[in-house]
């Protein structure tokens, strides 16, 4: 062989282990500096407080510092936004919910695309919701509810947090799943259409199971069924929609996933994820979870992807039918 392309041929040969003894290096060290995860909401909240905790969890297995930071507004658009500039250096990630991919047909425009921009890493929680009534209706099941507001098509209203919100599509899902005639209250958040259901101002509505769960127990509201396809470990007494209405494809759930921006390194990607999906054996974590009224839940990247199709499916299957805007 000719001297000088043998020379050439080690060269590029040096180059390529070289580079792959940087991305093993990068990786086996990874992380060596504090990890900021991006939390769509303010602090305090439900969503909050169940990122922090399994954030706690995944920096001792990982062995790094994760530090949640947040950033809400316009239905956590502002967050999404402000990650498609941050550097893919899986020193910045993002609690991702679910209305990644619905607002952008919800909103008139946002500042990012939702499976072009970001890399999936892993899903996080589910946060169930519970179709409440206030105690006075005079209904104790859900083929009871649907039947007495069918025989008075008008009267009742079904409150939501908020255009848009999860809830509010679930009650939009429920009306038009049972062929009801409804009035749907909106209010900026659920404890204040929560105080209104107690109240008798509305008379359904679809509540996050943390917060359904002290009303109940009060004895301020019933609980008539979870939307989930099985019962929950916090509300055991409550049957699944599919189970107290004799139906088999009700299922309405929040969600958030670890996502990261797009060109985040594939070691790093397999790294985390895996990290995530053997935090599916804590019983500490599921326990603390379940605690807040989510269901802990790791996954692979794809899992990430599937349910963002689901949804943009589902729910943006509705937005688009009744022309919802926030």
């Amino acid at each position: 062989m000719n001297k000088k392309i043998f020379s050439r041929a080690l060269v590029i040969l040096g180059l390529t282990f070289g580079l792959s003894e940087i991305s093993i290096s990068a990786t086996t060290s990874y992380p060596e500096a504090p990890i900021k995860l991006v939390m769509p909401y303010p602090a305090g909240g439900m969503s909050d407080v169940s990122a922090r905790t399994i954030a706690e969890v995944l920096s001792k297995k990982i062995g790094g510092n994760i530090i949640v930071e947040n950033r809400p507004g316009a239905a956590s658009t502002v967050a999404s936004n402000w990650m498609v500039h941050q550097k893919p250096d899986g020193y910045t990630l993002y609690a991702a919910p679910v209305s990644l991919v619905l607002n952008p047909i919800l909103q008139t425009e946002v500042g990012y695309k939702p499976y072009e921009d970001f890399t999936p890493i892993s899903m996080l929680l589910y946060s169930p919701f519970v179709l409440q009534i206030n105690k006075d209706l005079g209904a104790n099941n859900v083929k009871e509810l649907v039947a007495l507001i069918k025989a008075h098509p008008g009267k009742y209203a079904i409150g939501t947090s908020g255009v848009g919100s999860i809830n509010h599509l679930a009650a939009e899902y429920f009306i038009n799943q049972f062929g009801l005639e409804m009035i749907v209250a909106h209010y900026k958040g659920g404890s204040p259409a929560a105080k209104d259901l107690v109240g008798g101002q509305i008379q359904v509505m679809f509540s996050a199971a943390n917060e359904a769960a002290p009303m109940m127990a009060a004895g301020r509201t019933k609980g008539l069924a979870v939307t989930t396809s099985k019962r929950l470990s916090m509300l055991p007494a409550v049957p699944s929609m599919n189970e107290a209405a004799g139906i088999d494809d009700f299922e309405a759930v929040f969600w958030m996933a670890l996502m990261a921006p797009k060109n985040l390194p594939p070691e790093i990607q397999t790294k985390l994820s895996t990290a995530m999906q053997e935090l599916n054996n804590d019983p500490q974590l599921i326990q603390k979870t379940n605690a807040l009224g989510v269901q802990f839940h790791a996954s692979s990247p794809q899992e990430v992807v599937d349910n963002l199709r689901q949804d943009e499916k589902k729910w943006g299957g509705i937005i688009k039918k009744l022309d919802i805007k926030p």
